[in-house]
């Protein structure tokens, strides 16, 4: 069984961004997070429409995960129907779930989503969190407790 990791901590500060078209949307919720000085948090929820969607997800069921990238752009729009995950140690973790009119689309966030319209995106800050991610002897990044 998993040991809670976050039992007994708190919520910090609320983060409200607000992207706008062109803006890289992994990249500016980094580099915000960054300038705030805020290492974990979690997404609480996010809301818009893209131009350029770049995931990836995997493709095999081995003890390593073996992934495909992929790029989505010239469909026409893209709208962003859930965006979920954390930050931990600065770095989000991020997973989405968009549809165009070719298709729906589930996988990890990368570097390079553009922004169409606009897109609003909230997360807590949780404070006081001591974990952190390592990989195991497969390569697979996972949570633990730092020592």
């Amino acid at each position: 069984m998993s040991k809670n990791l976050f039992f007994g901590k708190e919520f910090g500060r609320p983060i409200v961004i607000n992207l706008s078209k062109g803006d890289l949307l992994l990249e500016s919720i980094r580099d915000r997070l960054a300038e705030e000085g805020i290492k974990n948090a979690v997404l609480f929820g996010a809301v818009g429409s893209m131009q350029k969607l770049v995931y990836h997800l995997p493709t095999s069921m081995g003890p390593t995960s073996e992934d495909v990238f992929l790029t989505i752009q010239g469909n026409g729009p893209i709208e962003l129907g859930s965006l979920s995950g954390n930050v931990i140690d600065g770095e989000p973790h991020l997973h989405i779930v968009a549809q165009d009119k070719e298709g729906n689309y589930v996988g990890h966030l990368e570097e390079g989503t553009e922004v169409l319209f606009l897109a609003e995106i909230i997360l807590a800050e949780m404070k006081d969190l001591n974990i952190h991610r390592v990989k195991n002897d497969h390569g697979v990044v996972y949570l633990t407790e730092k020592n």
